[in-house]
């Protein structure tokens, strides 16, 4: 019996000592053209959407906006944009390349772009409690030399339950919520988690310029190639 507690003991140290040898970088050495470009305007670009929730791309639009104006960037009218996208058949994000990026800079103003993917978008629920998985990969690009500045995917996990003590209270309207899941709280949710986490602050927020020290884990980086 002490034979199994021994070895329990030891695989707990490890996971222990593995959880604490996580690789970390500050934010200003793994985002240093972020520090470098510092850009003030933002216009999100359509997300791609590969996941199974077909409705998710114009409220994930919408949320970010909100999310990113909270980090100290000034972003573009989500619709508006959109709307001269469509016009100008540029609404499918895979035909981005620098001209068109730099024609962005120079009739918005826009110093940069964001480029997003849902890459799972999955509802679970048991009995009383909901929750909505959200894994979405980000690119911000500069629209002057069309570089990556920022990267990151995360993936987030946003509780739709029921608040209620009552069981079948709770199991009912846990049911209903993850059924009829409303798309923007959610995402709101999701997108505010990653940018706060992950996100250097912008010109327009008090904190600009002081987070470069800030120790952060790299999760699944890997930025965005587009033709120059």
């Amino acid at each position: 019996m002490k034979k199994y507690i021994y070895l329990l003991v030891a695989v707990l140290i490890l996971l222990l000592m593995a959880a604490c040898a996580m690789p970390q970088s500050t934010y200003q050495e793994l985002f240093p053209k972020m520090y470098q470009s510092s850009p003030a305007c933002i216009m999100i670009l359509p997300p791609m959407n590969e996941s199974t929730g077909a409705d998710a791309k114009e409220y994930f639009a919408c949320s970010l906006s909100e999310s990113i104006g909270l980090k100290g960037y000034y972003v573009l009218p989500v619709e508006a944009t959109f709307g001269v996208l469509r016009e100008e058949g540029l609404y499918d994000t895979e035909n981005m390349n620098a001209a068109v990026l730099k024609n962005l800079k120079e009739h918005f103003g826009a110093d940069a772009v964001l480029f997003s993917t849902i890459q799972e978008w999955d509802k679970s629920w048991a009995i009383t409690s909901g929750s909505l998985n959200i894994t979405s990969k980000f690119a911000l690009l500069s629209t002057a030399t069309a570089d990556t500045l920022w990267d990151f995917t995360m993936k987030t996990n946003v509780s739709i339950g029921s608040q209620s003590n009552n069981i079948l209270v709770a199991a009912l309207e846990s049911a209903i919520k993850t059924a009829i899941e409303d798309y923007f709280p959610n995402c709101l949710s999701a997108n505010t988690q990653t940018m706060e986490y992950a996100m250097p602050y912008g010109k327009h927020h008090p904190g600009f310029n002081t987070d470069g020290t800030k120790p952060i884990v790299p999760n699944k980086r890997g930025s965005l190639s587009i033709s120059k």
